[in-house]
């Protein structure tokens, strides 16, 4: 092929793959191949601490790879509801947590009752793990699950997750990542 015609050629691809807004090498990753680094994501030891009196939400221990925002991502959660308050879930993992590893960052968002609040920890070499605080019409509406009988009298509850994520490799994200 001559210089022109390699020329027209890059020109022709270039141009059509900037049209589509597609590209020839995808720079994302995928869900292809994550079930080794999935399978380690939801060993990460502290999530599954928890005060003696919550217990896990039914359906609410899972670990998936995600890669509807154009970008996979691995994600392991545990779902759990509290006879208690939320003062109380975040004394003991602000003990918890320390104690297996992971220091606390920074309260991402700290609103009053009502508002999701997300609190993050992070550890040398291991993903971060974030506690959130649900309710139970957000257990049904975006997780698709019963937040059990408890949610007859939310006022003496609390439902909160902890999840950790990492990308589709296994390689740690940070807290502020």
């Amino acid at each position: 092929m001559n210089m022109l015609g390699l020329r027209l050629l890059l020109a022709v691809l270039l141009v059509g793959t900037t049209l589509t807004g597609c590209s020839a090498l995808s720079p994302f990753d995928t869900c292809e191949d994550t079930e080794s680094p999935l399978r380690k994501l939801d060993a990460v030891e502290v999530l599954d601490l928890r005060p003696a009196e919550a217990r896990p939400v039914d359906g609410g221990s899972r670990a998936y790879c995600t890669d509807d925002s154009g970008d996979a991502g691995l994600r392991a959660e545990r779902l759990y509801v509290f006879h208690g308050t939320r003062d109380e879930v975040l004394e003991y993992y602000g003990r918890a947590a320390p104690a297996a590893g992971w220091r606390p960052v920074q309260d991402l968002d700290t609103g009053p009752d009502g508002r999701r609040a997300v609190f993050c920890f992070d550890a040398d070499a291991r993903p971060s793990v974030t506690l959130a605080f649900d309710t139970p019409e957000s257990l049904r509406e975006f997780y698709g699950l019963d937040p059990g009988p408890e949610a007859a009298d939310p006022g003496s509850h609390v439902w909160f997750s902890l999840f950790a994520e990492s990308s589709t490799d296994g390689s740690r994200l940070g807290c502020l990542d």
